[in-house]
């Protein structure tokens, strides 16, 4: 009985992540550095910036859509999106942009980007933003 309990967190885990890998969607979680060299060499990309507007507006990376996860209408901003295209995607801390990533791979989108840490991290590193 007892090696059975051992299971029970590990399958927790598995089938939290199990979203993220399937057939026609690919979803990655990239550390600052990389997420950047990765939107600059991606020419069709989508950024969007799931975080308020309030935030958005103090200051966001160039050439993002805001898309506010609480903003009540995610599910139709969304649907407005080329869903053939990578999207970049984050909020303040990574916690918004990964339920925002389910939404869309629900949607039918095929590859979502996020950047780990979120906006913090990016700004604690000092990389460019619009303000």
């Amino acid at each position: 009985m007892k090696k059975y309990l051992l299971f029970i967190p590990l399958l927790m885990l598995l089938s939290c992540n199990a979203w993220k890998h399937s057939a026609g969607f690919q979803y990655e979680e990239l550390k600052v550095s990389e997420y950047e060299q990765k939107m600059a060499n991606t020419s069709d990309a989508i950024i969007v910036d799931v975080r308020t507007n309030k935030e958005y507006a103090k200051s966001h990376i160039k050439n993002a859509i805001n898309i506010s996860y609480f903003g009540g209408d995610i599910k139709k901003c969304i649907d407005t999106l080329d869903k053939s295209k990578p999207v970049f995607i984050y909020c303040q801390t990574q916690h918004r942009s990964p339920l925002t990533a389910k939404i869309m791979k629900k949607k039918g989108f095929k590859q979502v980007i996020d950047l780990k840490g979120g906006f913090m991290k990016w700004e604690n590193e000092n990389k460019p933003m619009v303000k």
